[in-house]
C-alpha cells in the first residue's frame, strides 16, 4: 500500500469510528449532516411596571406618616458617631 491508499483507509476507520460515537457522518466522504435547528429562544423581556409596595390595589387606606412636632429652638440633625438622629438646640449649630 502506498501512502495515499493508506491515508484513505486510516480516514475511513476514523469515519467509522466517529459513527460508532452517535454522529451521522458519511463513511466514504466524512461529510456530517446535521438536522439540529437549536433551541428556541427563551422570552427575556420585562414587564414595564414592577410589583412593588407602595402600589397596593384593591381598598386599602393610604399610609399616613406621623407629623413631627418639634419644640421651638430645637433642630434635629445627625448624631455624632451614632448614625441615628437626635435633637439639638439651634443654638449649638
Amino acid at each position: 500500500m502506498n501512502k495515499k491508499e493508506l491515508l484513505k483507509k486510516k480516514l475511513k476507520d476514523h469515519y467509522k469510528y466517529i459513527k460508532s460515537l452517535g454522529v451521522n457522518i458519511d463513511i466514504d466522504t466524512g461529510e456530517i449532516w446535521n438536522n439540529f435547528d437549536g433551541y428556541p429562544m427563551p422570552d427575556l423581556t420585562c414587564r414595564s411596571t414592577y410589583p412593588t409596595s407602595d402600589k397596593i390595589v384593591g381598598p386599602t387606606k393610604k399610609k399616613v406618616y406621623p407629623q413631627l412636632d418639634l419644640p421651638e429652638g430645637k433642630c434635629v440633625t445627625i448624631a455624632y458617631n451614632k448614625g441615628g438622629y437626635q435633637l439639638v438646640d439651634k443654638e449649638d449649630l
